[in-house]
């Protein structure tokens, strides 16, 4: 075996060379954590004000969940604006996760305020998780549900079952690997369940009352 490479390589040379590749990348990963940290806490505070206006809806406090939209509305721009430098940290779990729980808030306020389902391009968020946010919004148009049923506004709450069975027949059509769209497939199976299940509880309920609704 003959490796003349070798006798070309000068370690002093050689040396300086590989520390320059180093060097580069170090500038790279040091800048990428930088970034890493500002997301963090931004995202942080993005998952805060998600929570608090998801539980103001279903408190009935619009105002205050208008308040929390518009403050997390501000923070998402600088997030997206800040992962867009970085091609690994604009696709990582992490930046997915927190623009999901933007997308679930944002869906869930604007169908229940404004009838209105707003398309990915106008949140500034890509597909997976806009679709990961959908899948989250169904899950809370459900406690919705739920919570209308107890207080006996049936009919409404059949309108939010229908809603969300149109929303989980256009996402289960979605027939793509989950490296694709990581994590959407089983959001989409659990919607199945809850749709299903809450289903069966609003047809117990009005057969007991008879078949009325409010």
């Amino acid at each position: 075996m003959e490796l003349r490479g070798l006798e070309k390589i000068e370690l002093s040379s050689f040396s300086k060379h590989v520390r320059s590749i180093v060097s580069s990348i170090d500038n790279v990963l040091s800048r990428r954590e930088e970034i890493r940290d500002t997301l963090i806490k931004n995202g942080r505070d993005i998952i805060r004000l998600s929570g608090w206006a998801i539980n103001a809806i279903h408190r009935g406090l619009l105002e205050d969940a208008k308040k929390h939209i518009d403050q997390m509305d501000e923070i998402v721009k600088e997030f997206v604006s800040l992962a867009s430098t970085d091609s690994f940290l604009r696709e990582s779990g992490f930046v997915y996760n927190v623009l999901s729980e933007y997308v679930e808030a944002k869906a869930f306020y604007s169908l229940l305020v404004e009838g209105y389902l707003p398309r990915p391009e106008e949140l500034g968020v890509s597909e997976v998780p806009y679709l990961q946010g959908l899948g989250d919004t169904l899950g809370e148009l459900r406690r919705l549900a739920l919570d209308l049923m107890r207080i006996g506004h049936l009919s409404i709450a059949e309108k939010i079952l229908d809603i969300m069975e149109t929303m989980y027949y256009e996402l289960r059509a979605l027939e793509y690997p989950d490296a694709l769209m990581p994590g959407v497939r089983h959001k989409v199976d659990v919607a199945r369940r809850l749709i299903d299940d809450t289903k069966s509880l609003l047809l117990a309920i009005k057969a007991r009352m008879g078949g009325s609704t409010s």
